[in-house]
């Protein structure tokens, strides 16, 4: 695929090709600068609203919204990936560049997370796409008559398009498209990648993260008590999932969960205008799994060969600051607004 290589796109959009900044070259260093060097803008919030599923756990939605904001405005969801929150720093920035355009945005920390520390009996996952459609159910309520866009990093890329291709009935009519930013598409191979020996760092860093967060969870105490024995404490993501995030899920095995849980064979179904924008070099997820995926009309691949896992930290170009990826985003949403 070119430097820039792209399939199906579903309105003219002139995509500037991604130069990687001369300090950030390689999957890696585009992966940990942009958490060294956040680049954040400051960033209001206005409300918190909580969401209570069907279960009884709440999520929460963060809210800024500009004071030109009117009814009718756009408005823009965007969700977090594994390790993050409505505080990681590609949540803000994206969510300021929105607010600077006069967009409202609502940040939604997952069971657990961020705001929803302390609201939820069990961890989210990538298949939880429930919880997604009640925040954006939520949204319309709050928001009624506004076009919404959706935003997914990572997994949450992943839950999204698997969200708006298994339950396109049940969506806010007004949703006019989604952006999927280095979804871990199939998770199975996103859990083979991630367990090779070079990627030891990413895969104990996840683990060490995901057990120290997940200790809340009562239900974690209630069903999983053998865990409070320190030598059983996960050591890898992929034992994690298979001792934590599948039995609390209700899957029988991590193999059931990675595999139902998975967008990549739901990707064709897609009816609404919506990028997936991905890098060759992301050392988490492989490229082959969006180069062999099968794409609705409607849906568009932007895969530099260079930009690491929600790195896309590039040289100064025809963008206000280096920030590639947040600008992607911007030009796709304002390219679908009615």
């Amino acid at each position: 695929m070119s430097s820039c290589g792209s399939q199906t796109l579903t309105a003219p959009l002139e995509i500037p090709p991604f130069k990687p900044h001369w300090l950030a070259r390689g999957g890696d260093w585009q992966t940990i600068a942009p958490v060294l060097f956040r680049g954040e803008r400051p960033l209001s919030v206005k409300e918190r609203h909580p969401v209570t599923l069907e279960d009884g756990d709440q999520v929460v939605l963060v809210e800024s919204c500009p004071d030109t904001w009117t009814e009718g405005d756009p408005v823009v969801l965007l969700l977090h990936g594994l390790a993050g929150c409505h505080q990681s720093n590609y949540m803000i920035r994206s969510a300021a560049k929105m607010h600077e355009r006069g967009w409202r945005t609502f940040r939604l920390d997952h069971r657990g997370v961020g705001a929803a520390a302390g609201l939820a009996d069990r961890p989210y996952h990538a298949g939880r796409i429930q919880d997604a459609l009640a925040g954006l159910q939520k949204i319309e309520s709050l928001a009624p008559g506004s076009p919404i866009s959706a935003v997914g990093f990572s997994l949450s890329g992943n839950l999204l398009l698997k969200l708006i291709s298994n339950l396109k009935n049940e969506l806010p009519s007004k949703l006019m498209s989604a952006v999927a930013v280095c979804p871990a598409i199939d998770l199975i191979r996103s859990s083979e990648r991630i367990r090779e020996s070079r990627n030891r760092f990413y895969d104990r860093h996840f683990a060490k993260f995901l057990w120290k967060r997940s200790e809340e969870y009562a239900a974690i105490a209630r069903e999983l008590p053998h865990l409070n024995n320190p030598s059983e404490r996960p050591p890898s993501l992929y034992e994690f999932d298979s001792r934590v995030t599948a039995p609390l899920g209700g899957f029988d095995s991590v193999e059931e969960y990675y595999r139902s849980s998975s967008a990549v064979h739901d990707l064709h179904r897609i009816d609404r205008p919506t990028m997936i924008l991905a890098a060759e070099d992301d050392p988490l997820i492989p490229a082959e799994t969006f180069q062999q995926a099968r794409y609705s009309s409607t849906t568009s691949l932007i895969m530099p060969s260079n930009g690491g896992h929600l790195g896309f930290l590039g040289q100064r170009n025809s963008d206000p600051d280096r920030r590639w990826m947040d600008w992607r985003i911007i030009d796709w949403l304002e390219a679908h607004w009615p």
